[in-house]
């Protein structure tokens, strides 16, 4: 794993192996810092183009309701110009936070994104992705 960005609130990663970003996401986000986050992966994704991504959402403490729309229409947009074709997205257990991918979910379009409960069934589903 290489890493490219790491914060207590933030991790950005890149695994050559199976060439696809991991970006961890941790502690208490808002609707800023879901934008400010965003545009990182979107900066290192510019970087290490790659056309998947692991977004671990496991350790978010927060709701971030405000930023869901720009996440889900703006983000998932500019992630798919940028060749993103497959995003596994791993749900946090603290049901406010969880409320606010679900609502990002309703506007995302594009790239396919798949949501789930744990890191370990994301990653087999983006194994398998082509």
């Amino acid at each position: 794993m290489e890493y490219l960005y790491d914060t207590p609130p933030l991790s950005i990663s890149y695994d050559p192996d199976h060439q696809w970003l991991y970006v961890e996401w941790k502690g208490q986000h808002d609707a800023e810092s879901a934008r400010t986050g965003g545009e990182l992966v979107l900066e290192y994704l510019r970087q290490r183009p790659c056309y998947k991504m692991l977004n671990d959402n496991s350790q978010v403490s927060s709701e971030w309701e405000k930023g869901a729309r720009w996440v889900g229409t703006e983000y998932y947009r500019l992630l798919a110009q940028q060749g993103m074709r497959s995003v596994a997205w791993v749900c946090p257990a603290h049901w406010p936070a969880r409320k606010s991918m679900e609502m990002a979910m309703w506007f995302v379009t594009q790239p396919t994104v798949l949501l789930f409960d744990d890191v370990a069934a994301a990653y087999a589903w983006l194994l398998r992705q082509v």
